[in-house]
């Protein structure tokens, strides 16, 4: 259910790290990690903040500006080929992760794996 920030306490939160549980053929294999795609993005409400690769860098932030658009985070994850389900959870701390924050799970609910008819 969506709570406000004032509600949840906190305005951002960023991605600590990612767990996944990948069934396909009959076989389940699962993926663990420290934050995602070597980013560790932090989230606002309404889109990304920024987010900062393993190296310390910042890939892309968000600097106040208006650029007339949203943006966001989007998350691409090649399983292979083949039916299958996917389901896990994303974990995150309130605030940044060098702050003092609430570390959280976000469950991700079981969702099909499927190749779009065109291929």
């Amino acid at each position: 259910d969506y709570m406000s920030p004032e509600e949840r306490g906190f305005d951002t939160c960023q991605l600590v790290s990612r767990y996944w549980r990948i069934t396909q053929g009959g076989e389940v294999g699962e993926v663990r990690g420290e934050g995602v795609i070597g980013c560790y993005p932090m989230l606002r409400e309404g889109g990304i903040q920024n987010f900062i690769s393993e190296d310390g860098g910042h890939s892309f932030y968000d600097d106040g500006e208006d650029y007339g658009e949203e943006k966001y985070f989007s998350y691409q994850s090649c399983t292979g080929g083949g039916d299958g389900e996917m389901e896990g959870y994303l974990q995150f701390k309130a605030g940044s992760i060098q702050g003092a924050g609430e570390v959280f799970d976000v469950r991700v609910a079981p969702f099909p794996l499927k190749l779009p008819q065109h291929y």
